[in-house]
């Protein structure tokens, strides 16, 4: 009969049996009665040779799935004999039970179910918060009554980590909502051929869209309608969809606009920031049951579009003129008609044309789409006959070659519209003038309502004049589509072919394209709402963006014109578009710089400083942190010293916000602190203190604070702005929400865990309600937090799931690199660490560790905090002298750059007091937990949990040191003081009493 096959090894079974050595022999047979039912040894067994005892009871059958029999006697042993015994045993089984692929989870269930008398689980084990002084929102957020309308299943979301579009898709896919169709312009009537196409297109959607989403990009020369065929495909197979949308993609900010509208009609929640709204209707779209098909309309470049089409669950069509597109996507190429098709599309128009001179008016056309309908529309509206037409077309086009136009100029287009041109002039001189404005206009469509909301400007006779009357108005834009020069839809948007653009510039000449940029300059500026930062005026800002490069706005004359490029580049910022806002920025910055003659620009004009703070923030939006930081202290330093302005001037207030910013993200806390201290002083000179301008500002102090480890007196200064706020302000405000959520952090900080987590649960079901889009950096920040406060309250399963999604949605939103993201993915590592994964955290750990590295420095605070975690790791995994290493090169910098008494700093001391120990350096373990655990008290305090922790440590640096009597009387102390801090059954009071060591991680709080 073969021997049972031994669960642990020989290494390990020695190790225990020297630990048994001393213990009466009587206890230990005991303790195995105790233990195991049933014990088939003989009666005179000997108990006092430990060996024999571990070698025998290593033999019994295993009775609990992955506990060995010598994991359960050594368990339950380690509550029979001394403290100091107790907690080599216990060490023994954490040893043993990891090499055996047990996490601590189950050794900490070990350890509980092994003790004579059951300890309770609770984790309603915090002291109350009388005992540490009432918080400023007592009384104010009472669960059962704060939040009425919120249900159970809402407020589940928080734990869940259901996002708001998971909730959007269930909702779509159980109602039964009419069809969705959206902003397709209207079918033309006229529409001729292109059987093949249409053909090819849907049997392409719908074969490469079984696996994925596949955008086909139609792509061709200008004119032969690619526009005019994806808006044909739309209306042919409308019914095999749910949702038709069409998408103007010319810009960014365009394309971000039709999305939240989109989105606004799906029911999707609406956020400020459009590329966070945009998102929620991207997910939103990839996981619904509805068959929806999105046009994208003259796209740009793939990098700045592939972001905002949805990865898979409906179809794409995507119009461009940049055959770049063909590379990235499926590509079906449009040409010009067959004759045929040219033939019939003029004969469709009037039947009074015949065979011969449809035939001959289409070869000298080129069967240009965009041009014979011009043609036939030119046709209709004069009762040309086709020959007296043909006749002034090519008089027109002579003329134009003998120009000497370069090769592959549209002269075709060309001819045609100034023949058109000409006629209006004579004709209708304010159409004529009107037709002239789309010379200068972007290529995006202009609402009639803008037109009229720049009449006041000073347009010139007959068009001004027309403005101010609706009438005529009215009867201009109908001309312009009855003669074909222009695109009108339902709403009223006027679209003149780009082509057309190119060439009436060229017809009206470089002296009168002048004036006529002049005349865009004073409408658009007279139809500029101003205040990009109100929900009211984004539409408008939306539709005058396309036009604020083309019409070169950025070089204008007037500073009302200019105006309107500054409000476009802070409108981009707020919407999210911050790429955009930096390039116009730039463009801007650039320009105004040098321009002279003008007070407001030049290199210390009022609108450059001010669009040189816009391009700095828009910068540090990006993380272009560096050059960020140098425009802003370059621009505060030029207000301040200009006597138009000075110190307390409100730009000047605004861009010293803006440094304090950049101070912060450079990990120059006191710096920032110092000059936000200046800052918010003169706010409440200039504001007023209780001014929500102040307010919204004061709590930069508390971030600074928080930063340089301060977190009472950032307790102090954010619960009297909650306080401030709780009184001016419902409790659905957004800035108040803020501030009870920098509260939170504060409680964090203070170790009073329980209270942040209660605050913060209690706030976030009513902050996702009020700013509902999961990825906007406020919920995402909040987030963060419930998932800091779910660990250190023991939740750990609870803090894996928001850090997981945490996680996520802070790639989705920012990217990898930038800091929020890399803190969202330190939280998470963090906490998969506790639950045991420790390979997966490891990994994350190490990508943030580089990264941080990359971007920051290897000195910057956060890329310090970050290597300090990973060591944790690395002892975790058995790295010790990587982790040593780690700690040492760590702990030092932090001394010179954050001083001993910095949280961060003692983490790191505490955590490399774990190395000497580990390394069996007793005395330099002993000597460093001890100045760290009195350092601890003076600066956290005596009870805040680190320095109970760090307190248990030391008690353990005693008795490796040999001094049993102090070192088991502060241990005692500290285990209890832990264990009415934290609870008797949090892991880390349970940890204690195991006898581990304890680590202190960071989780710093946002910039």
């Amino acid at each position: 009969m073969s021997e049972p096959a031994r669960v642990t090894t020989q290494a390990s079974r020695d190790a225990l049996a020297r630990l048994l050595e001393g213990i009466p022999a009587g206890r230990l047979a005991a303790v195995a009665q105790d233990t195991f039912t049933f014990l088939p040894l003989p009666a005179r067994f000997p108990w006092h040779d430990g060996g024999a005892v571990v070698d025998e009871i290593d033999m019994l059958p295993q009775h609990e799935p992955g506990i060995s029999p010598l994991l359960l006697y050594a368990a339950r042993l380690a509550y029979e004999v001394d403290d100091l015994r107790s907690i080599e045993i216990n060490r023994w089984i954490d040893a043993t039970g990891h090499a055996g692929g047990l996490s601590d989870a189950r050794l900490r269930r070990l350890f509980v179910s092994s003790q004579p008398t059951r300890i309770e689980h609770s984790q309603e084990h915090a002291k109350s918060s009388a005992e540490h002084g009432a918080t400023p929102t007592s009384g104010r957020y009472d669960p059962k009554t704060s939040n009425p309308d919120i249900s159970a299943s809402q407020k589940d979301v928080i734990v869940s980590g259901q996002g708001v579009a998971d909730l959007v898709r269930e909702t779509l896919e159980r109602s039964e909502a009419p069809r969705i169709w959206g902003g397709i312009p209207l079918r033309n009537p006229n529409f001729t051929g292109r059987e093949t196409l249409l053909l090819t297109l849907q049997r392409s959607l719908e074969t490469r869209s079984k696996a994925s989403v596949l955008p086909h990009a139609l792509h061709g020369l200008g004119g032969v309608g690619k526009t005019q065929l994806a808006v044909e495909y739309a209306y042919q197979f409308q019914d095999r969809y749910d949702l038709v949308w069409w998408i103007p993609a010319e810009q960014q900010s365009l394309v971000l606009q039709s999305l939240v509208d989109l989105g606004r009609v799906l029911g999707v929640p609406n956020t400020e920031d459009s590329v966070q709204a945009s998102s929620l209707v991207l997910d939103a779209l990839n996981s619904t049951g509805r068959r929806w098909l999105l046009i994208y309309d003259n796209a740009t470049e793939p990098d700045d579009l592939a972001h905002l089409i949805p990865s898979s669950g409906g179809h794409v069509i995507l119009t461009s003129r940049n055959q770049t597109w063909s590379n990235v996507w499926d590509a079906i190429e449009v040409n010009v008609f067959e004759r045929a098709e040219s033939i019939a599309l003029l004969r469709k128009r009037s039947d009074a044309i015949s065979l011969d001179d449809a035939d001959r008016l289409a070869r000298t056309l080129g069967d240009l789409p965009l041009a014979l309908d011009q043609a036939a529309s030119w046709q209709a509206a004069t009762g040309m006959s086709a020959a007296e037409y043909l006749d002034l077309f090519e008089q027109h086009h002579r003329e134009l070659l003998s120009e000497g136009k370069p090769v592959g100029y549209p002269s075709t287009i060309a001819a045609l519209v100034a023949l058109a041109y000409r006629g209006l002039q004579q004709t209708a001189p304010a159409v004529a003038q009107l037709l002239e404005l789309f010379a200068v206009f972007g290529a995006e469509p202009i609402t009639v309502d803008l037109l009229r909301r720049g009449k006041r400007a000073d347009i010139p006779a007959p068009l001004g004049p027309a403005l101010n009357n609706p009438i005529p108005l009215g009867r201009m834009v109908r001309d312009l589509r009855k003669y074909g020069l222009a695109k009108v839809d339902g709403e009223q948007r006027i679209q003149v072919h780009r082509l057309f653009q190119l060439v009436l510039r060229d017809e009206l000449g470089e002296d009168q394209v002048t004036r006529v940029r002049h005349t865009v300059h004073r409408l658009l500026a007279e139809a500029n709402p101003g205040y990009p930062d109100e929900q009211e005026h984004r539409r408008l800002h939306a539709e005058i963006g396309p036009h604020v490069e083309p019409s070169g706005l950025v070089n204008a004359a007037s500073e009302l014109a200019r105006r309107v490029v500054l409000d476009q580049i802070r409108y981009l910022w707020v919407v999210g578009d911050h790429e955009g806002s930096r390039r116009l920025g730039e463009a801007a910055v650039s320009a105004w710089s040098r321009m002279t003659g003008h007070a407001d620009v030049g290199p210390d004009g009022e609108l450059t400083l001010l669009v040189t703070r816009h391009l700095a923030n828009a910068l540090l939006s990006l993380g272009i942190n560096e050059r960020a930081r140098t425009l802003a202290e370059q621009t505060l330093a030029k207000l301040r010293a200009n006597r138009q302005f000075g110190p307390d001037h409100e730009h000047s207030l605004a861009t010293a916000i803006t440094v304090g910013a950049c101070q912060r993200v450079a990990g120059e806390f006191q710096q920032a602190l110092e000059l936000d201290t200046d800052t918010i002083e003169r706010y409440g000179r200039v504001y007023g203190d209780g001014d929500p301008e102040t307010l919204k500002n004061q709590g930069n102090l508390a971030v600074n604070l928080r930063m340089l480890s301060r977190f009472s007196e950032a307790f102090d200064l954010d619960s009297e702005i909650v306080r401030t706020l709780e009184e001016s302000v419902p409790e659905q405000h957004p800035q108040l929400l803020f501030a009870q959520a920098n509260l939170a952090r504060d409680l964090y900080g203070l170790g009073r865990y329980p209270e942040a987590l209660d605050l913060q649960e209690r706030i976030l079901p009513t902050y996702r309600q009020v700013m509902p889009n999961p990825k906007h950096p406020n919920i995402l920040w909040a987030s963060r937090t419930l998932a800091i406060s779910l660990r250190k309250n023991g939740r750990y399963d609870d803090a894996v799931k928001i850090a997981r999604e945490n996680y996520r949605d802070c790639a989705a939103r920012y990217g990898q690199d930038h800091q929020h993201s890399l803190a969202a993915t330190m939280t998470y590592a963090n906490t998969l660490r506790v639950v045991g994964d420790l390979g997966e955290a490891r990994g994350l750990a190490v990508d943030a560790v580089e990264r941080y590295r990359a971007i920051f420095g290897d000195k910057h605070p956060l890329s310090l905090t970050a290597a300090i975690n990973l060591a944790i790791l690395r002892r975790a995994m058995n790295d010790v002298e990587g982790a040593r290493q780690l700690d040492e090169s760590t702990h030092s910098v932090m001394v010179g750059t954050l001083g001993l008494e910095h949280g961060y700093t003692l983490c790191a001391a505490n955590n490399l007091a774990n190395d000497l120990a580990l390394a069996g350096d007793a005395a330099g373990a002993r000597r460093l937990s001890a100045e760290t655990l009195d350092i601890s008290r003076r600066s956290r305090g005596p009870q805040h949990p680190y320095t109970l922790l760090c307190a248990v440590n030391a008690a353990f640096d005693l008795l490796a040191k040999g001094d049993t009597d102090s070192g088991r009387n502060e241990l005692a102390s500290a285990v209890d003081a832990l264990s009415g801090v934290l609870g008797p059954g949090h892991p880390e009071t349970l940890d204690a009493r195991r006898g581990k060591r304890a680590e202190c991680d960071i989780e710093p709080p946002p910039t």
